[in-house]
This record gives C-alpha cells, sequence and structure tokens, in this order.
C-alpha cells in the first residue's frame, strides 16, 4: 500500500513538473514574441510617424504639452474669425460639486472669476441635497448662496441637486469626496472640464475643450510622488529611446506646424517615460502581469499593486461624460473602493478606470487584432499649468518638477540650457492652484492671513532673498482667496 502511494505521488509530482515545464515555456515564448512585436511597432511609429494618419501608437502614454494645447486653441479661433466655427457652447461646462458650506463659497469665487475670464461654457454645480435640508443648520445660509451663485448668470449657471456618495463610517477629510464621480454621467455636455473647489481658478481654461475629440479623459499627474532619481531615470529613457532628444522645443514646434496643417498629433506627442509607469524593463512581461486576473475580475485583492507611481491627479479633469463609463464606475469599480479603507475617488481612476499599466494591455491587445480601431482615449495635461500644489511654492524639491512639466524633457535653448523662466514666472502662469499645504489647513479655517503667513526667519545667513520671494508668492496666494471670501458673507 505504502509503495503504491509512492509511485502514486511520484506520478502526480511529474505531472505537475511537466505541465510547469509547459507553462513556463509557453509563457517565455509569447513573451519572446512578444518583445518582438513591441520592438518593431516602437520602431515603426517612430520611423513612420510623420506619414501616419489613422494609426495610432498603443505603446504609449502620451503628454500633451501646454504650447500644444494653446496652438489647438488658436486653430479654434482662427475657426471663429473666419466665419467657421460651429462650437455649440452650450454642449461645454466647468464643474464643480459641494456638500459643505465651505465648497459652496468657493464655489461661487471660482464661477464669478470664470464669468470675469470670459467663458461662454455652461458653469455646472452639482450640489448634494442633505446641505440643502431642512434639519442641516447650513441649510439657510447655503440656499441664500445658491440664488447668489445662481444670480452670476441665470442661463449659463445650472445647479443641480444630487445625493452625495459618500463611504460609510468613513469621517475622513475627503469622506464625500466619491460625490465628484457624478461629473461622469453628465452626459448632457460633450465635454466638460471638473475642478475642485478648494483652488484658486487663476484664467480662463476654455483651451481645454478643445483637446482632440477622440480624447475622452485628461489629467495632470500627482507629481508630489515624484522624486530626483524618478526624474532622472525619466530623462535618462528619454535620452536613450528618443536620440538624446529631450529639448522639448522639438516636439512642440513640430505639434504646432502639424495642427496648422490640420494632420494628426497624437503619434507626435512626447511619452510619458515608462519607467514612471511599468514596473520592469521587460514591457512584454509587464504587459502580461498587467492583465486583471480572474481573482480580481471576482472582486477578491491579489497582493498586488494595482497602480503605478504616476498617478492621475483628479483635482482638475477633462472628461467626455459617457453612461456606459459611468454605469460600470458605479456597478463595477465604486463598490470595490468603497470595501476598502483609505481608498477614494483619485484612487478608482488610477487603479480601475485609467491604470497606466493595464490600459497598455489593453490597448496593445486591441491594436493588435484591429490596427485601424485602436483609438487612445486618455492624455497626461502639464501639471505645471492645470495641477500646482501651494505647498509645492514652499518646497524646493518640487521646483525642478514645476520647471519641467512635461516629463522626460527640458525646455532648452539653442545651446542647450535651461529655458530661463524663474518660480515667479510659473506661478504667474499658472491656470488653476490647488489649495494643499499640509499639516496647515484649508484657508477657510482661518480668520486672516496673519493666522498662517509665511514668514522669513531674518537671522537665516542663507538664501533670505530666495525666502522672502518664496513667502511673498505663497502669501499672494492666500491672500487672494481671503480677499474674495467677503463675497459669501451672508
Amino acid at each position: 500500500m505504502r509503495i503504491a502511494a509512492r509511485r502514486k505521488l511520484r506520478y502526480l509530482f511529474f505531472i505537475v513538473l511537466v505541465i510547469l515545464i509547459i507553462s513556463f515555456t509557453c509563457n517565455a515564448i509569447v513573451q519572446s514574441q512578444l518583445n518582438k512585436e513591441i520592438k518593431f511597432y516602437k520602431r515603426f511609429f517612430e520611423q513612420k510617424k510623420d506619414n501616419i494618419h489613422d494609426i495610432y501608437n498603443p505603446l504609449a502614454i502620451k503628454q500633451i504639452p501646454e504650447e500644444t494645447i494653446d496652438a489647438l486653441y488658436s486653430s479654434h479661433k482662427d475657426k471663429v474669425s473666419k466665419g467657421k466655427d460651429t462650437t455649440d457652447w452650450t454642449k461645454l461646462a466647468y464643474v464643480n460639486y459641494a456638500t459643505d458650506i465651505n465648497y459652496l463659497c468657493n464655489t461661487f469665487i471660482i464661477f464669478k472669476n470664470l464669468k470675469r475670464y470670459g467663458t461662454q461654457a455652461k458653469l455646472l454645480l452639482l450640489v448634494s441635497r442633505s446641505l440643502l435640508a431642512s434639519d442641516n443648520e447650513d441649510s439657510q445660509s447655503a440656499n441664500m448662496l445658491l440664488q447668489r451663485i445662481k444670480s452670476l448668470d441665470q442661463e449659463q449657471v445650472i445647479i443641480k441637486e444630487v445625493d452625495s456618495l459618500f463611504k460609510p463610517k468613513d469621517q475622513s477629510e475627503w469622506k464625500d469626496s466619491l460625490t465628484k464621480l457624478l461629473v461622469f454621467n453628465q452626459t448632457e455636455y460633450d465635454r466638460v472640464i471638473y475642478l475642485d473647489s478648494d483652488a484658486e481658478v487663476r484664467d480662463s481654461m476654455d483651451e481645454l475643450f478643445f483637446l482632440p475629440q477622440y480624447i475622452k479623459f485628461a489629467a495632470p499627474l500627482a507629481y508630489w510622488f515624484f522624486d530626483e532619481k524618478d526624474l532622472a531615470s525619466a530623462y535618462h529613457d528619454v535620452k536613450v529611446a528618443e536620440n538624446a532628444k529631450i529639448n522639448l522645443f522639438r516636439y512642440t514646434d513640430t505639434l504646432t506646424s502639424r495642427v496648422k496643417k490640420d494632420q494628426m498629433i497624437y503619434n507626435h506627442l512626447p511619452n510619458l517615460p515608462p519607467p514612471l509607469f511599468l514596473d520592469t524593463e521587460n514591457v512584454a512581461q509587464d504587459i502580461i502581469n498587467s492583465r486583471p486576473s480572474f481573482l480580481q475580475m471576482l472582486g477578491f485583492p491579489t497582493g498586488r499593486s494595482e497602480s503605478s507611481k504616476a498617478k492621475f491627479a483628479s483635482t482638475l479633469m477633462v472628461i467626455k461624460p459617457s453612461a456606459e463609463t459611468y454605469e460600470n464606475i458605479m456597478y463595477w469599480m465604486l463598490p470595490q473602493i468603497v470595501k476598502t479603507k483609505n481608498k477614494f475617488d483619485m484612487d478608482l481612476i488610477n487603479e480601475e478606470l485609467y491604470n497606466m499599466r493595464r490600459s497598455i494591455y489593453y490597448q496593445f491587445k486591441l491594436f493588435r487584432r484591429l490596427k485601424t480601431r485602436f483609438v487612445p482615449e486618455f492624455l497626461v495635461l502639464p501639471f505645471g499649468r492645470y495641477g500646482l500644489l501651494t505647498g509645492s511654492i514652499k518646497n524646493p524639491n518640487h521646483y525642478p518638477l514645476i520647471k519641467n512639466d512635461i516629463l522626460g524633457y527640458k525646455r532648452l535653448d539653442t545651446e542647450g540650457r535651461e529655458y530661463s523662466r524663474t518660480l515667479e514666472d510659473f506661478i504667474k502662469e499658472c491656470k488653476y492652484v490647488h489649495f494643499s499645504d499640509s499639516p496647515i489647513g484649508k484657508p477657510w479655517f482661518y480668520n486672516s492671513l496673519e493666522d498662517i503667513k509665511c514668514r522669513v526667519d531674518e537671522n537665516q545667513k542663507e538664501n533670505i532673498e530666495q525666502e522672502k520671494e518664496v513667502c511673498a508668492l505663497w502669501n499672494s496666494l492666500y491672500a487672494s482667496y481671503m480677499s474674495n471670501r467677503h463675497l459669501c458673507m451672508l
């Protein structure tokens, strides 16, 4: 009996070993073949991109520089001047949501500024019903403030009452942040620009409505997750992969020319360096490993990392609303986030909706089957213009990022020197600044600027003038908010 049992165990072990060898061999063959295809198509798109008009590169995540965004908007303005513009501004909207009185006040300030900057787009506010309910101590003030917001323009301002999306039993400051996901369902609009309201809007951002029509989602990166090593890795990757063409102007000049000629620009946009969102140098292996497993599709955790270091910020998003996307969010993605501790809207977007590593897998899978059917859905916006944190102004480690917000590339002059713009220049040119200065709270928690004012220690011997400049810039942003919030006084 024992001998027979041992034979069965040896036989079983032999079968398992054979299966593992076959599986390993097949996987190695698939990886090898996939790597060959990847290398071929990378070379193909680099060499042939000038003459490609209807095939998009599925192996890249693309960044769009501010110069190219402006060129697209200039093209729109040219059509307006020639009487060829067909833009329906009633189908475009800026969107805020508000679940408490402070954010409602911020919406009023933001909408008022957008009106002053001359936007023709609708101004849509999603306001929580619970804030307006009679049992809410702020309901009277909230309803009065709503009337003030509506009076900015009876036709342009749209107010919708919504039910907040929240995590049960969660008491964190982000407990109602899932409500912003409702923006994906505003399907009466062709494109919306979502803005967190705890921010200062410093100029019109209408140009973002005119990103390529096939783009369903665009947002800046959460750049505060990157460090010096990431930047160095990004520059190195670009130098190796693109023959030392790290000068961004080489790309923007070509892109501007192509916009004027109404030619495809996607394949000419700078790539987001793969080391920022792929884990290994073996791209084929990473693509294979990024596939959602059977257990993941059933909703079980696997212990595997779900997103890369390169993450989209959810403070500003350009979205093409879709009932299908919203349904997927509500019925498949949101339940996973709700039951997971310390995960919110930004996690849903980066782990489920626009997971960069997994997107490469799906993009290439579709491309291999039907070359011309693949169309990219998302772009990375420059965070220097559309996603700056106030905390970065006082953080010298963030300055290299702010000055080169198309990662892996630099704005260099003809002699290879960095384009000389000061920190003040970048702050002035930033259109959207988000109030984020942990451990300092949001500005509405303080009576005046004096309570949180940035001050320089006059006794320090080094960098006093630079510190004064930094404090002056930081203080100016908070002073602007402090001077505007009186508009909400009832």
